[in-house]
């Protein structure tokens, strides 16, 4: 054989024993594939296979080189598909689908730029199908493909809810410029010259700082040639007068009925005593709502320094008032404020990273109700910090280093709306600041041990999350927690026994059990929210349940310990409310007071009975864990 070919022919196989499907095969057998298997290119855009147009059901492919793109689109032609469902880049293999399930492809597959594919023939199929280990990887992939789809579907859900919500944001969350206004004096010609400047398709004219009228492109065209171009033209000669105005209070949604009502483009937005703040267009209502979620977290992510990200913060606060307000459920806004203030988190963490050479890797986690994802209008830091040393040497001196990073973290995040924890639990904090053995050996201490402070660092320890840098550091040490906790009952004895000291807030012969020193007010975090938390974590580290999320917790616990669904469902419903009313409570509280108190008496009679009907839930899942630990 010509030693070029032969050359040739080595490169590919040693090529194919690089691809994740065919590593580790023997090499007579990837010698098989290779000879009977075809090089095919694929120019960008050129189908290789669709349910609608007979592709061959009998090849399998690998992608050499380039990336194909899996579409799903009721239409035929390219322009129409909507962005590819996954993408897949070099060493995938793709169409068992159909090779071997003969069923037509589910996905337009699509040379999303020019690609090379090797096309296996019979023989070398025949081969593969023989291979546990291909059958293994399929298995794989596939169950991966699953995940994804139900992770893209959860995302759509969100990004879908999410859009609606926008709608429900006061008017006010949208104005981040000053208004742009003109006199009613003023001639046209500058008029036109200054929304030219801007950019901007309408200005309004003001007397007095209140709108009297607006003007826009088209009257700026239709107007202005109606009245032959007069030289001596002014805004009031132009302008529609009277416009539509709406209270920066009053949500997106009026916003867009009164312009589709009224057949308007642009609506000033004015204070209570109807000076303009500013103006909101239909752009900006079909723009906020087709992002969703990215409407907030965008400017996070553009944020270029810490300052920034201080009325960025205010804004995510106030956007969250407005949703609950406009009913968005307590879980869900919870898991919204958590998620940007993660982001926030994670943009102050690279902003400060930048200016610090860290040693090696090291994991940013996230404690408590941050952990839990769980954080509502009144949050704190609780935070710490997993280095990875690079010798036991340099171990001391390199701590230092992560402190000095951490304290700068820390600050900032105090600096744009996330006060410093009163417990100092903090990464600047030495105590929090330690190497993953380090870590391992505090929480086996607490389990061994589990005096009282053992079992409040358990509390709050114990729900951790990584956050930021190496997130495999956190989950070596949450499999070190679920190890020690699964071996040592009497850790999970003390825990059942402790989260029972917290007794739900029910009168003998009223509805609820006040304190008289506190304003007869109930404690809805102590005594209301920590009752379901407590038991949802004693009960994922029994069944070694890795999420952290309370209502994840009390799902799948749940479903370990075997609990009636019913029941689950019941759980998750009164934690849900609880949070809710507390939720209320916080919007409500005066500077001075605690954010989590309230009096229950002052609410309606429906929301008195179903937190009451709460409390009972509580207490049956109490009695559960009571029953469970004997404790």
């Amino acid at each position: 054989m010509n030693r070029d070919v032969q050359m040739i022919i080595d490169h590919e196989l040693e090529t194919l024993k690089q691809l994740p499907p065919l590593a580790g095969l023997p090499e007579s057998l990837l010698a098989l594939v290779l000879q009977d298997s075809r090089l095919v290119f694929y120019p960008r855009g050129a189908h290789l296979a669709h349910p609608d147009l007979g592709s061959d059901l009998s090849t399998l492919f690998i992608v050499k080189q380039g990336r194909i793109a899996l579409h799903m689109s009721d239409s035929q032609e390219n322009a129409h598909l909507g962005a590819p469902e996954a993408e897949l880049g070099p060493g995938s293999l793709f169409g068992s689908e159909w090779a071997l399930g003969q069923r037509p492809p589910a996905y337009i597959y699509l040379a999303a730029d020019d690609a090379f594919c090797w096309q296996l023939g019979r023989k070398a199929q025949e081969a593969l199908q023989q291979s546990p280990q291909l059958w293994r990887w399929l298995l794989e992939e596939s169950w991966r493909g699953l995940e994804q789809l139900r992770e893209r579907q959860a995302r759509d859900r969100e990004a879908r809810y999410l859009a609606e919500q926008v709608l429900c944001l006061p008017l006010g969350s949208l104005l981040r410029r000053a208004p742009l206004s003109v006199a009613p004096e003023q001639s046209c010609a500058a008029v036109q010259a200054l929304m030219a400047e801007e950019k901007t398709g309408s200005v309004v004219v003001v007397e007095q700082g209140r709108p009297v009228g607006i003007i826009t492109e088209t009257d700026l065209v239709r107007r202005s040639l109606a009245l032959g171009g007069a030289q001596d033209l002014t805004a009031a000669g132009i302008m529609s007068p009277r416009p539509v105005t709406l209270n920066a209070t009053h949500t997106l949604a009026e916003a867009a009925l009164e312009m589709t009502s009224r057949g308007i483009r642009h609506v000033p937005v004015v204070d209570d005593e109807g000076l303009l703040l500013g103006v909101v267009s239909e752009r900006d209502i079909f723009m906020r709502q087709r992002a969703g979620f990215g409407t907030l977290a965008a400017p996070i992510e553009q944020a270029e320094s810490v300052a920034a990200l201080a009325p960025i913060v205010a804004t995510i606060r106030e956007s969250g008032r407005g949703m609950y307000l406009q009913g968005m459920g307590a879980v869900q806004l919870t898991n919204l404020i958590s998620s940007l203030n993660d982001r926030v988190a994670e943009r102050i963490l690279a902003l400060v990273e930048a200016a610090h050479e860290l040693p090696g890797s090291y994991c940013w986690l996230a404690f408590g109700s941050e952990g839990r994802m769980e954080q509502t209008f009144s949050t704190d830091q609780d935070n710490g910090l997993i280095f990875v040393p690079s010798s036991a040497e340099q171990q001391e001196a390199e701590r230092q280093q992560y402190l000095a990073f951490a304290d700068q973290v820390n600050q900032s995040l105090d600096q744009v709306g996330f006060p410093l924890c009163k417990g100092n639990i903090m990464a600047r904090n030495p105590e929090w600041c330690l190497t993953l053995e380090e870590w391992q050996q505090r929480f086996s201490r607490w389990v061994r041990s589990p005096t009282p402070e053992a079992l409040l660092n358990a509390s709050i320890f114990f729900d951790f999350r990584p956050l930021h840098g190496e997130a495999s550091l956190a989950e070596a040490l949450r499999d070190h927690l679920f190890g020690l906790s699964q071996e040592n009952s009497i850790f999970l004895h003390m825990m059942a026994k402790n989260a029972l000291t917290a007794i739900p807030p029910l009168g003998k012969f009223s509805r609820f059990n006040t304190e008289k020193a506190k304003q007869n007010t109930v404690d809805l975090k102590t005594m209301g929210v920590r009752l379901f938390v407590d038991i949802a974590r004693i009960y994922a580290l029994r069944h070694g349940v890795r999420a952290t999320n309370t209502i994840q917790r009390l799902r799948l616990g749940g479903q370990k310990l075997k609990r009636n669904a019913k029941l689950i469902e019941a759980d998750i419903a009164a934690f849900e409310f609880i949070q809710a009313i507390r939720m209320g409570g916080q919007l409500l509280a005066k500077t001075g007071e605690d954010p989590n108190r309230i009096d229950p008496y002052s609410l309606n009679e429906l929301d008195q009975r179903v937190l009451q009907e709460s409390f009972r839930q509580a207490q049956l899942l109490q009695e559960r864990l009571r029953l469970d630990y004997r404790a």
